[in-house]
């Protein structure tokens, strides 16, 4: 990565909350993995508007197979873009022993733009860490990433194309 490039996200990283957060509906809908084009799917992701919180879209990247299905992530955008929360289920978790949902604030427009290509981008950071999650859509396709601090990517949390919300 450039060094001028590395600097400048870092920097935009140790900024508190984003500035003005833009609209993340880019995410909104139901998503599907699937390890090779035209295969099985191995993973449904549904983000949707939540019926107990206002102005939040929420909801399960699940396993397609076992039986219940696994959570794999569990996410929630405040609509605005601003927050997003993340958590990342214990195998085989009981509801009350999942890990505690880890809240990102929205990195300022700038930092989301020198990470975008074609498509839409929102990066999040949490305050003093030295990795974000960046999410991004294009040609109906959604994917959100850990991205280590080198600007590389440190882990793919989802991966998939829309399907439709029946």
């Amino acid at each position: 990565m450039n060094p001028v490039r590395a600097a400048l996200l870092l920097a935009v990283l140790h900024v508190t909350p984003a500035m003005a957060a833009d609209d993340i509906d880019f995410v909104r809908g139901c998503w599907v993995s699937r390890a090779t084009p035209g295969g099985p799917i191995d993973a449904f992701l549904r983000l949707l508007p939540d019926r107990e919180i206002k102005d939040t879209l929420s909801g399960h990247a699940m396993s397609a197979t076992g039986d219940p299905p696994v959570p794999r992530l569990d996410l929630s955008f405040a609509r605005d873009g601003s927050v997003l929360g993340l958590r990342r289920p214990i195998p085989n978790y009981q509801a009350l022993d999942a890990r505690l949902l880890s809240h990102y604030a929205r990195v300022p427009q700038v930092g989301a733009a020198l990470l975008s290509g074609d498509g839409q981008v929102a990066a999040y950071a949490q305050q003093g860490a030295n990795d974000w999650i960046v999410v991004k859509a294009h040609d109906e396709r959604l994917s959100i990433q850990r991205i280590g601090a080198d600007g590389r990517v440190a882990e793919t949390y989802f991966d998939g194309e829309r399907d439709g919300c029946d």
